[in-house]
């Protein structure tokens, strides 16, 4: 992607991520990366939060405290930060004066940044807020946490009381605040205020390496459904609905990939279905096998109970297959009738509605029309657009801002 119109020159970003590979947070890359290739100069400041059974005590003497490599364009400058278990208010505070202490070795290596983008409030953000305060450097909140949601009492759970100081100090110093949907933006307005300055810009898809020729053929039919094997996902809602499909076709089969706390469980459930042969786990994919898995299936299934966004969503509309998603958040912002079914949040009857109508009516679902759609709304050149414009705005806001200053202090000498 060639530099886009507008980008300011030799502007300067830092990407601050709550979490980074190898712990997730693909998408945070992705984003830099598209970014540097809209002409920005993108660095990554990583510190990896690790406890003491993921590391053991020898290890720790080799690991460096301030490594840089590049990546695809970006630069990334990684650390880490040992978490005590059972101590999360000394582990929030401790990570975030670590996360000062990098950053400070990071500007007396490399300078100051332009503009930082934290990714989540929690805490990239509240430690962006103290790097700000101390600084001058606006920063940026992009949130991703499905918590946001507050749908489920999971979901507010997640939200623990004594985060709300945490969270308010982060948003309310931020020069805007970016959601993934607009479903999350109500309940950060309860942190941030009534005039927070919030937006939803989505999240991006390389659609491109998706897309997919657009015959496909119903039968047989073959539903996908790809997410962490935890409760919030929802696959026990999805297996229970798939029971009930799967009584009137014996060639359907449900593809279940991905890992996590509820697999055995999951599995077990699976087993006393009336149809255990067609309920196949996958495990964890690589990406180039998410592609394949997308190709050859006929549907992509999610049944969260609560979801900020859903890029496994757009991935597979890339692709011109329809979707069932719940009403969790996130799915119910993007997928239009003519891209799949949206069904009832915890509702086994409603996700298997879900599917019969999707089989029922499969010549209906248009796949170029639904790959258009993504690739006019979630790719990377329409999103990354999006951002060149609010960093655009921003940075010549702080100009402004600037520039008056140096003019009322030079008054105010006269």
């Amino acid at each position: 992607m060639a530099k886009q119109k507008g980008t300011p020159k030799s502007c300067r970003i830092l990407v601050i991520p709550s979490w980074y590979s190898p712990d997730g947070g693909k998408f945070f890359q992705d984003h830099a990366e598209g970014l540097a290739e809209a002409g920005f100069d993108v660095d990554i400041l990583v510190n990896r939060i690790m406890g003491f059974t993921q590391l053991g005590v020898r290890q720790i003497r080799y690991m460096k405290r301030f490594h840089v490599t590049r990546l695809n364009g970006t630069r990334v400058i990684r650390s880490f930060y040992l978490k005590w278990p059972k101590m999360e208010q000394v582990y929030i505070r401790g990570w975030t004066g670590s996360t000062q202490k990098l950053f400070n070795k990071y500007i007396s290596k490399f300078g100051n940044p332009d503009l930082i983008l934290a990714h989540s409030a929690i805490w990239a953000g509240y430690a962006a807020s103290f790097i700000s305060t101390d600084t001058g450097i606006p920063y940026i909140i992009i949130e991703h946490r499905s918590r946001f949601t507050a749908l489920t009492p999971q979901a507010k759970s997640y939200l623990k009381e004594f985060y709300g100081p945490y969270i308010e100090k982060a948003y309310k110093g931020a020069a805007r605040i970016i959601t993934v949907s607009d479903a999350l933006q109500k309940t950060i307005r309860e942190y941030a205020g009534a005039e927070a300055p919030i937006q939803t810009i989505p999240n991006l898809v390389y659609t491109d390496k998706f897309f997919r020729p657009p015959e496909r053929v119903r039968d047989p039919f073959i539903i996908l459904s790809i997410g962490r094997l935890e409760h919030e996902k929802g696959m026990d809602i999805l297996i229970e609905a798939f029971d009930l499909f799967a009584a009137d076709l014996p060639d359907a089969e449900l593809r279940i990939a991905g890992k996590g706390p509820w697999e055995e469980d999951l599995k077990r459930m699976a087993a006393t279905t009336s149809c255990p042969e067609q309920i196949k786990f996958l495990g964890r994919l690589s990406s180039d096998q998410v592609v394949k898995e997308l190709h050859s299936a006929r549907m992509l299934a999610v049944a969260s109970r609560f979801e900020a966004f859903g890029v496994v969503i757009i991935e597979a509309m890339a692709t011109g297959m329809p979707v069932l998603a719940t009403r969790s958040g996130g799915p119910q912002t993007f997928i239009p009738e003519f891209a799949g079914f949206l069904a009832g949040r915890e509702s086994v009857p409603s996700v298997y509605v879900g599917l019969k109508n999707i089989y029922t009516n499969y010549h209906n679902f248009k796949p170029e029309r639904i790959s258009r759609y993504v690739q006019k709304h979630f790719s990377k050149k329409a999103v990354i657009r999006r951002y060149v414009d609010l960093i655009t705005e921003i940075l010549e806001t702080e100009k402004k801002k600037a520039n008056k200053s140096r003019t009322n202090k030079s008054r105010a000498k006269k």
